[in-house]
C-alpha cells in the first residue's frame, strides 16, 4: 500500500486515503471537493466553446449588401432565393421544442426574421431581438451587424420592432440564434 503525506498535518497517510485520520483534513483535489461548482464551471466552459463554432463556409456571403430592391447573389454568382419570413417567437418556439431539428431547419437559412429590440452593443457589434422583452430569457436572436447599419441601429429604442433579413449562422439550444444581418427594414 502507497503512502504519502497529508496536506495539512504532514503525517504518512494512505494514498487511497480521502480524509487524514489524524487530523480530518480532506486530501481529494479541489474539483473533487466541489462537484457542483466544477459541473456549472464545466457546463460554463462548454456553452463558451460551442457559441464559439466557426461560420460554414457554404454559407451565402454577407459581404456582398444589396439593396432591398435588388436580388442577393451568393459568393457563387446564383441569385438569393427570397428571405424565409418567421417571426422571432416561432424560432424560439422551434428551439424549445427540438435543438437539433430548429438547427437542422435554420442553421444556413436566409431570413427574414422580426421581433422585440432588448438589447444593443455599446459597441455597435449585434443587437438582440426576443419575441417579447423578458429579462429572464436567454434564448434569443443575437443580430451581428456591419458599420453601414450603425446609424439605422442607434436611432432603435428599447421594445421596438425590428426586422432583419439575413443568414442564420449558428443556433445553440441556450442562447438561441446568430444572424449575420443583410439588411435592416
Amino acid at each position: 500500500m502507497a503512502m504519502k503525506a497529508c496536506k495539512e498535518c504532514g503525517n504518512e497517510i494512505s494514498s487511497d486515503a480521502k480524509k487524514c485520520p489524524h487530523c480530518g483534513k480532506d486530501q481529494r483535489n479541489w474539483f473533487l471537493q466541489h462537484k457542483i461548482i466544477t459541473a456549472i464551471l464545466a457546463i460554463a466552459v462548454l456553452m463558451i466553446i460551442g457559441s464559439m463554432g466557426g461560420e460554414d463556409t457554404d454559407t451565402p456571403s454577407t459581404s456582398n449588401k444589396q439593396s432591398t430592391n435588388e436580388t442577393a447573389v451568393t459568393t457563387k454568382g446564383q441569385p438569393q432565393e427570397p428571405p424565409m419570413v418567421v417571426t422571432v417567437a416561432k424560432l424560439v418556439s422551434d428551439l424549445d421544442n427540438n435543438a437539433l431539428n430548429a438547427s437542422n431547419t435554420y442553421k444556413g437559412e436566409y431570413v427574414e426574421v422580426t421581433g422585440t429590440l432588448v438589447n444593443i452593443d455599446s459597441s455597435g457589434g449585434y443587437f438582440t431581438l426576443e419575441p417579447y422583452n423578458d429579462s429572464f430569457t436567454f434564448t434569443n436572436v443575437q443580430c451581428f451587424i456591419e458599420e453601414e447599419h450603425l446609424d439605422a441601429v442607434a436611432k432603435f429604442t428599447d421594445n421596438q420592432q425590428v426586422t432583419v433579413v439575413g443568414t442564420i449562422t449558428d443556433v445553440g439550444e441556450i442562447m438561441g440564434y446568430s444572424l449575420e444581418v443583410e439588411t435592416i427594414k
